[in-house]
């Protein structure tokens, strides 16, 4: 490139100075004429050596002119190594729009209903935006703390119009179109998420509740009445299932058992969930009617009292209170999670994450 830059340059450069020689040379030539024109006709006139040396001129002129154009790029050359560039960026403009478009399109949609485990982080620490990253997913956190999945005494499983209860029942008839959320979950961070919610694009409900059905000491299963009656914890995680089934047949469904949690008084932990009974056993019964019901509900179930990895030896790590979890908690619950949704097996149990 360098030696053909020089070339250019030197060429140009006779160029320059043999279009110099042609004009004096013609200067020369038409001056001299005039000059013996008008003077003696017998006396020999130089004119004829002029227009040789013109004629050679013109000759050498036309020499470096084509030596020059071997060196300068053709204007049709540049236009033809420019098309390629520019089909090149267009292809690479598609490919971008091509791969935001299926990574749009491959992005899941998660809808949780539980309590407080959920609620009460809803910042990037939080178990719903770390599924978020880790699933690639819209995760619409519709969690309120101080909820049961089982109704309270007096309250009516299908007063609809005046429905005012928060429980699991509540959020899955909004779900499903049977109750209005303006009319009960005013105020609560989860009635704005609710509202824009398309119900339909969802990949996986996940259900999470069971610490305050076992601190209300709720029923695990109401005597004589149906299986899917929704005042024991049990019959209400049956009519979440069979609703949302019913409604969104396309969407798996995820149970996940309540946590391990322990009890202090001044400093001291005097006693854990293992067997404080509030009323309907310690929290492990609640944790294995949990699971009762995914395995003959076919669905996914994590068990993260007894295998997600929180427990009485490691529970300072990982409970911040006694009940709620710690930031690690929260990873660690939200890895669980994402394990399950990526490789659980319906039916099956699902404890820690051991795909991470």
């Amino acid at each position: 490139m360098a030696d053909s830059e020089a070339v250019m340059k030197k060429v140009k450069k006779s160029l320059s100075f043999l279009i110099i020689a042609i004009l004096f040379a013609s200067y020369l030539l038409y001056g001299c004429g005039s000059v013996q024109s008008s003077g003696d006709s017998t006396t020999e006139s130089p004119t004829q050596d002029y227009e040789e040396q013109l004629k050679q001129l013109q000759e050498e002129n036309e020499r470096l002119k084509e030596e020059l154009a071997k060196y300068m790029p053709s204007t049709e050359t540049e236009e033809t190594s420019e098309e390629p560039v520019t089909e090149q960026a267009s292809a690479s403009e598609e490919a971008v729009s091509e791969n935001t478009i299926a990574e749009d399109a491959e992005r899941k949609q998660i809808v949780v209903f539980g309590d407080s485990i959920w609620d009460s982080s809803r910042d990037e620490t939080g178990i719903a935006a770390l599924l978020s990253e880790y699933m690639n997913a819209d995760v619409y956190n519709c969690a309120i703390g101080g909820t049961r999945a089982s109704l309270k005494d007096g309250e009516s499983p299908d007063n609809y119009e005046n429905w005012d209860s928060t429980s699991l029942s509540g959020m899955v008839n909004v779900a499903t179109g049977k109750v209005n959320p303006e009319i009960f979950l005013e105020g609560y961070p989860a009635g704005g998420v609710i509202r824009n919610i398309d119900f339909s694009k969802t990949d996986y409900f996940i259900i999470a509740y069971g610490l305050n059905d076992y601190f209300s000491g709720a029923t695990l299963n109401v005597e004589d009445g149906r299986e899917w009656d929704a005042h024991g914890y049990g019959g209400a995680l049956r009519y979440a299932i069979d609703e949302l089934r019913g409604k969104f047949p396309d969407a798996q469904i995820l149970l996940i058992s309540p946590t391990y949690c322990q009890f202090w008084r001044d400093g001291v932990m005097y006693t854990d969930s293992n067997m404080k009974d509030f009323g309907g056993g310690p929290l492990t019964i609640y944790a294995n009617v949990c699971r009762n019901v995914a395995e003959n509900e076919n669905t996914l179930y994590i068990d993260a009292y007894s295998k997600m990895g929180i427990n009485i030896y490691n529970a300072e790590e990982y409970l911040e209170d006694g009940i709620h979890l710690t930031a690690a908690g929260r990873e660690l619950y939200a890895k669980a999670v994402s394990s399950c949704l990526k490789y659980g097996t319906p039916g099956k149990v699902s404890g820690n994450s051991v795909y991470y």
